[in-house]
């Protein structure tokens, strides 16, 4: 019988999201309560936050001006067949590079598996289990290197899934956009991302994987609540 393994953070008030809005999670609750002394009640919530912000998933608008916004993302592209590429032991600030995947790869033969073009790739560092939501996650996160996001793409996934912060760019302030050069050779494959997620230390190499997201119209980037099917 399968399990779920939830691979979504708890996102509490003062959640920190990029440091590109350098702002935390603010929620605010408006309540009513009964006038006729009965324990009645009515609660309704609204955040601000940026959609950046612990499990989300990217669109090409993200990183090119004309590109494709969220909604034009189907469901169909966030789920499926998953495979774990395990990086980890994986220090603060590292850059993963072509043979580090190559060694996650080996890792996962071993094991009886393979990538497959049009795979999920589950990228597994543990960093955001270590710092998510902190002042630290973004500046200190591992990274992609140019060539290792190329050898991404070339594998053909259908989706690629990180528990880290992949562009060393963005670390540091007065980034360009041209910078941003992970985010462009992956989502300029039109192959979306999937960013701030935790537990893939819970999943074998291979297993059914879900990001469902908020469908906005017109913008690059959506909250999800991802998780996978195991067992």
């Amino acid at each position: 019988m399968s399990r779920i393994v939830d691979l979504s953070p708890l996102v509490p008030r003062g959640f920190m999201g990029p440091p590109s809005t350098n702002i935390g999670v603010q929620l605010e609750v408006r309540t009513k309560r009964a006038t006729d002394g009965s324990n009645a009640y009515w609660q309704s919530g609204q955040v601000t936050m940026s959609l950046h912000t612990g499990t989300h998933v990217e669109s090409a608008l993200h990183s090119f001006e004309n590109g494709e916004p969220m909604e034009e993302i189907g469901l169909d592209r966030v789920i499926g067949n998953a495979v774990l590429l395990d990086l980890t032991p994986v220090e603060p600030e590292a850059l993963v590079d072509v043979p580090d995947l190559e060694r996650a790869r080996e890792r996962l033969a071993a094991r009886g598996e393979e990538v497959r073009a049009g795979d999920i790739l589950l990228l597994r560092t543990d960093w955001a289990q270590r710092a998510i939501g902190t002042r630290d996650y973004f500046p200190h996160s591992p990274g992609l290197t140019e060539a290792a996001a190329h050898w991404l793409v070339e594998r053909q996934p259908k989706l690629v899934v990180c528990d880290f912060f992949e562009e060393p760019a963005a670390r540091r302030p007065g980034w360009t956009a041209e910078e941003f050069v992970v985010h462009r050779i992956i989502l300029g494959a039109g192959i979306p991302l999937v960013e701030g997620v935790v537990n893939l230390r819970e999943l074998p190499p291979r297993c059914q994987f879900f990001a469902p997201f908020y469908r906005f119209a017109g913008i690059d980037s959506s909250l999800a609540r991802a998780f996978a099917l195991v067992g």
